[in-house]
């Protein structure tokens, strides 16, 4: 199985201090940009297992689920507040747009 970019949206589009929800297939994604870099992590708190990261507080490359603050990092996926492990995903920049990489998911690229 090949890798398949996802498009998530163009790099104009990012809010500032908030993260972009990109809804998969097998998961739910917070796509911040920080710093002229785009990170993208499940949006899944693994506390409760719920889909609220990407309205979490960011500060500095680690992010904090609103509901009970468990802290995770945008680089490893690591909990340091809190148990657990994030799925992280590769992010690119083509032509103005922002994409994730899907490890297995297939080939060729999605728009």
């Amino acid at each position: 199985m090949h890798d398949r970019l996802v498009r998530v949206a163009s790099v104009d589009s990012f809010p500032t201090h908030r993260a972009l929800r990109v809804v998969l297939p097998d998961d739910e994604v917070a796509v911040w940009h920080v710093d002229g870099r785009y990170y993208a992590v499940s949006a899944v708190c693994r506390h409760h297992q719920v889909p609220t990261l990407h309205e979490g507080e960011r500060g500095g490359l680690l992010v904090s689920c609103p509901l009970h603050g468990w802290t995770y990092s945008l680089e490893t996926g690591e909990a340091v507040r809190g148990d657990g492990r994030l799925p992280v995903y590769a992010t690119e920049v083509h032509d103005g747009a922002v994409w994730i990489r899907m490890p297995g998911a297939g080939n060729g690229e999605e728009s």
